[in-house]
């Protein structure tokens, strides 16, 4: 969940650079959707300013030949995505924006989503604001899904930048019988935000699977944070947490898997005041 700049790449640009390559025929085939490709990525960028990427459901029905759909969606894995295709810099250019996916926060970089899937988006396939670097985990896990409804859109990094408020959290969860203590991330928003921006938050922790995730990912830095607080005076060990969580803020978001746990922890009297040291037997 971090906020990045939107790529300075025109859609139409891509898009005929993608597909100067192509054999004679292919390419006039494929030149006639030019324009159509540029509009929707103005339409795009338009309902992407105002959160409402669900209302572009009628773009999904363009074109509406099965081989025009095909050759289209095939623009982005033969002529950006192949290494010798003439449109793999832009590719490259976009991926490389940034190491760190931001649609968790936390996995490499390796591949490019689309944020509103080029299986149903032919149009979009090779429109640089579709296209979101991303880890496989975020990508493979994403898979086709696409919003309905306001409620069901996943944060998009070039659009949405809610880092102003801590929303991601972080609560304890105490240990029970032969159970160790874990951690549970959910959603805390701003008081004046309302249901559908709520809802939109938790879409995103649900499609990408994050409370999950970050469970697992969490396990060793809670082993290593037991550990320092040996020589730690018990008074002290809210305040060490707290300063802790602001070093995890990305650019002073806030709203990262580390400043959340450590919030977290931080929060939980039971931990702070020594419940750590029974977690540290118990590992």
């Amino acid at each position: 969940m971090r906020h990045l700049e939107a790529p300075g790449i025109e859609a139409r640009i891509s898009f005929t650079t993608c597909i100067s390559g192509a054999r004679p025929t292919t390419r006039a085939r494929l030149e006639a959707f030019e324009d159509a490709v540029a509009a929707a990525s103005n339409e795009y960028e338009a309902a992407a300013k105002q959160q409402a990427l669900h209302t572009l459901t009628h773009l999904a029905s363009e074109p509406t030949g099965h081989q025009d759909r095909t050759s289209l969606k095939k623009v982005y894995k033969d002529r950006m995505v192949k290494e010798t295709s003439p449109g793999r810099h832009i590719y490259e250019t976009i991926r490389g924006a940034t190491n760190k996916c931001p649609l968790c926060g936390e996995g490499v970089v390796t591949t490019l989503d689309h944020h509103l899937p080029r299986s149903a988006y032919p149009l979009l396939s090779v429109v640089p604001v579709n296209l979101v670097p991303a880890c496989r985990d975020c990508n493979i896990g994403k898979g086709e899904t696409q919003p309905a409804h306001a409620s069901e859109q996943t944060l998009h990094p070039y659009f949405d930048d809610f880092s102003y408020h801590p929303w991601l959290c972080a609560r304890v969860r105490r240990p029970r019988g032969s159970e160790p203590m874990s951690m549970e991330f959910f959603v805390d928003p701003h008081p004046d935000w309302n249901d559908t921006l709520t809802n939109r938050l938790r879409t995103h922790l649900r499609v990408f699977d994050l409370d999950y995730r970050y469970r697992q990912l969490v396990a060793t830095h809670i082993a290593a944070t037991n550990h320092d607080l040996r020589v730690t005076p018990i008074k002290d060990v809210s305040s060490w947490l707290t300063r802790k969580a602001e070093g995890w803020a990305h650019e002073g978001n806030p709203n990262t898997m580390g400043c959340a746990l450590y919030r977290g922890l931080a929060a939980d009297e039971w931990y702070a005041n020594g419940g750590w040291r029974i977690q540290e037997a118990d590992s």
